[in-house]
């Protein structure tokens, strides 16, 4: 296989080039799956996913974190890099998975939608291998809508008086 034309290929050489040149920490993280905004409807399942590939010797130690903020939608749910202080108040922290390797995984399932479920889910991966705790996160918005059969439905049945008769 050409490994000038593998895009892989290419991500990495080039990633390599703009750290080596810009001063930054050689090795490339990134997420490899990330959750995207859903709609669903009352009673729906989904499902978020969230992968991410770290950089770094062997030994590294990885940690998901799943968050939730009600109604919180920030206007990019692109992958950043935060701090320690950054999460809202009413943020709820939903889980956590750690691994010691270079790669982390996790699904974050939801049954049974609701509309209390409504807000931001986002994904939180801290890097403890290095000599610095570092921190990055992506997020997706879940909206949650009536379900369309039942609203037609009762909307139907509510054009109707029904008397009771003796």
């Amino acid at each position: 296989e050409d490994q000038d034309k593998h895009p892989l290929w290419i991500f990495f050489l080039t990633a390599a080039y703009c750290c080596f040149h810009s001063k930054l920490p050689l090795g490339v993280t990134l997420f490899t799956e990330v959750p995207h905004d859903v709609t669903a409807q009352i009673g729906e399942d989904v499902e978020m996913a969230c992968s991410f590939h770290g950089a770094g010797s062997p030994s590294f130690s990885l940690e998901i974190q799943w968050w939730y903020i009600r109604n919180h939608k920030d206007s990019q749910g692109l992958a950043s890099q935060i701090s320690n202080t950054e999460m809202p108040k009413d943020a709820t922290k939903i889980s956590v998975v750690k691994v010691a390797g270079s790669n982390i995984s996790h699904k974050l399932r939801l049954s049974g939608v609701k509309p209390a479920d409504e807000g931001t889910y986002e994904c939180h991966v801290i890097d403890h291998s290095g000599p610095v705790e570092q921190r990055y996160r992506v997020q997706a918005y879940l909206r949650v809508e009536p379900d369309r059969l039942q609203e037609n439905y009762m909307e139907k049945c509510s054009r109707f008086s029904f008397a009771a008769s003796s």
